[in-house]
């Protein structure tokens, strides 16, 4: 595929097959073309049904254990069952339950520390309000002037002390934030050219990378920003629409515009609560989304990153299982399932632990702020004990 010209004028397009070579001349746009064709040609459009992708799978299953039925049963019949050790899943079942039980103890534990630490800090500010009454009495007891001082001044120790406002210190086990997402686009700019660009999609915003994975400046936004996700029927393109009028909407064409939409509403409900709202214009057929078990992406941009899938089903363990005796079946599906209960665990464990450093370091910086005021508490009492025994 290659741009060419036609009659002297660099408006064609050139596609060579192993059979044929084909112009298209007398684009209007080519450049715009060019972009959109080579990107669908290395990156073909597909739509993910979750029903469809479960059919296909069991289909294959069928197909995989109905070839290889004859080769197991045959092997199975020459060997004996195997033992299937579920102890020790069990076992690290234990260590993950006690595990997880002893960081909720920990952030309990942490909540009850942070309440201390805030009682703490009203405290000492009282003491400081204390301290400033105390000095302006002092200050009118030594002088006459400094009575005069005290009786032309605002007395600013009437209103009380300025304590810190008090704060819920209950903790929140952090969610677990997916890896960023890196997905190719053609990032649509004002002129309506479409430069090869990425979308990297985080765990509360989106970013749009260059050619070479460097972040374009003002390209970072929120989820939050987002007002409407609108499909259009312009075959492959999406308009980002925000609420802020002063941003507008961010154009883009991609191959991958259901796994944008999905990943986008997937990971704003895991942070948010809530998703933009998803238009499609009249006359498109609409794609589902917001659904985990489309989140894969087959694009090259992704060829060293890890799917997002786990395991959709159980359909693989069943076949490989099936002429199994009774007993080693059961504890097979008993081991599988301990092994996602670990998952889960896992993942919970994760958010705990990233929840308990932030705890962490939130309070010892409040510590590190207790102990000054302390300090300079410590120092002004000094202070004024000397003035009082001068005056005695």
């Amino acid at each position: 595929m290659k741009k060419d010209y036609t009659l002297f004028v660099n408006n064609a397009i050139t596609v060579s097959t192993a059979a044929q070579m084909i112009t298209f001349g007398t684009f209007s746009h080519r450049d715009e073309g060019f972009a959109l064709m080579y990107h669908l040609w290395k990156n073909p459009p597909m739509i993910y049904e979750p029903a469809k992708i479960r059919e296909d799978e069991e289909e294959k299953a069928k197909k995989q254990a109905k070839n290889r039925e004859s080769q197991i049963y045959q092997q199975q019949q020459k060997v004996m069952s195997p033992k299937v050790d579920t102890e020790s899943t069990k076992q690290a079942l234990r260590y993950a339950i006690e595990t997880k039980e002893v960081g909720i103890s920990t952030i309990d534990e942490l909540s009850r520390q942070a309440e201390m630490i805030d009682n703490m800090e009203r405290n000492i500010e009282n003491i400081h309000s204390n301290l400033d009454k105390s000095e302006r009495l002092l200050k009118g007891i030594e002088s006459v002037g400094g009575a005069i001082s005290n009786a032309l001044s605002k007395d600013k120790t009437k209103g009380g002390p300025n304590l810190p406002t008090p704060v819920d210190r209950t903790l929140q086990i952090r969610r677990r934030d997916e890896p960023p997402l890196d997905i190719d686009i053609l990032e649509k700019l004002k002129n309506d050219d479409l430069v090869p660009a990425y979308i990297q999609i985080s765990a509360d915003k989106f970013q749009i990378l260059d050619e070479k994975k460097k972040v374009k400046p003002n390209q970072t936004f929120t989820f939050d920003q987002i007002d409407i996700l609108q499909v259009r029927a312009r075959p492959q393109h999406l308009d980002i629409r925000f609420k802020d009028q002063k941003l507008g909407r961010f154009r883009l064409a991609s191959s991958f515009i259901q796994n944008i939409v999905n990943e986008i509403v997937l990971r704003s409900n895991g942070k948010y609560g809530k998703a933009p709202k998803v238009v499609f214009e009249p006359g498109l057929k609409e794609f589902p989304y917001g659904d985990p078990i489309i989140r894969f992406i087959p694009s090259t941009g992704r060829q060293n990153q890890s799917a997002l899938f786990t395991r959709a089903s159980s359909l693989g363990v069943s076949n490989v299982i099936k002429n199994a005796s009774e007993d080693v079946k059961n504890a097979l599906l008993e081991q599988d399932k301990d092994l996602d209960e670990i998952s889960n665990l896992l993942g919970d464990i994760h958010g705990i632990a990233r929840t308990i450093g932030d705890e962490s370091e939130r309070s010892s910086e409040q510590l590190t702020r207790v102990g000054d005021r302390v300090d300079q508490a410590n120092d002004r009492l000094s202070n004024n004990n000397k003035r009082i025994q001068k005056m005695l």
